[in-house]
């Protein structure tokens, strides 16, 4: 059987200006490789939010392997648990103080981590338009083992900074988030202060 040939392109180009509708063809051919380049462009290995969000991808896809696939949970749901593990109790209104999702997204987290068994849902008499929600001994269960495998990439990000090298880091995420929560959105309190955080948790420890 023969090969049929590749066409000449010099030939299809020629072809196409010989007919009204070829000349569009060729003058958008011909303006692609000359196009204008953009006055300002993005210094995108030195520009913040293009660094953050390529190490944040990277970050959830290597501690989304513990979850996805075993028990098969979104990053929603592993958000919504990871809070309810570390705050205890809340009602679910509160969540989206923690995380960054909508109400909706929530929503749909604790419906299936409820359905799951992972979650249990508890009358708020403080207030009856929200539920109570926890952890069940199941989702604290299966928590702990994302908890430590996540807590290991941790541990090999951190590995090659100092001690002083740490603190400085989740000090400028608390400045750096305190611009988008506080400044931008003051109706809004700040997703989690790092250092208040964990000054509260000690605090707290050493009272019990």
């Amino acid at each position: 059987m023969e090969e049929i040939a590749e066409p000449n392109r010099d030939l299809l180009i020629r072809f196409a200006e010989t007919n009204v509708m070829g000349k569009a063809w060729t003058s958008a051919q011909k303006g692609s490789a000359a196009r204008a380049k953009p006055r300002f462009t993005l210094p995108l290995p030195r520009f913040l939010p293009y660094r953050i969000s390529i190490l944040s991808a990277l970050i959830g896809r290597a501690i989304g392997e513990s979850y996805r696939m075993n028990p098969g949970l979104s990053a929603p749901e592993w958000k919504v648990m990871s809070v309810l593990a570390y705050y205890g109790a809340m009602p679910s209104g509160d969540i989206g103080r923690y995380v960054t999702l909508d109400r909706t997204a929530i929503s749909r987290a604790l419906a299936r981590l409820a359905e799951l068994g992972f979650v249990n849902r508890m009358p708020n008499r403080r207030d009856q338009r929200m539920f109570l929600v926890d952890l069940t001994a199941a989702g604290l269960k299966v928590y702990g083992r994302i908890a430590r495998d996540a807590s290991k990439i941790e541990a090999g990000i951190l590995e090659n900074l100092t001690a002083d090298e740490v603190t400085e880091l989740y000090r400028l995420f608390d400045k750096m988030e305190d611009y988008f929560r506080c400044q931008l959105d003051p109706r809004r309190p700040a997703l989690v202060n790092t250092i208040e955080a964990v000054r509260e948790s000690k605090s707290s420890s050493a009272g019990t």
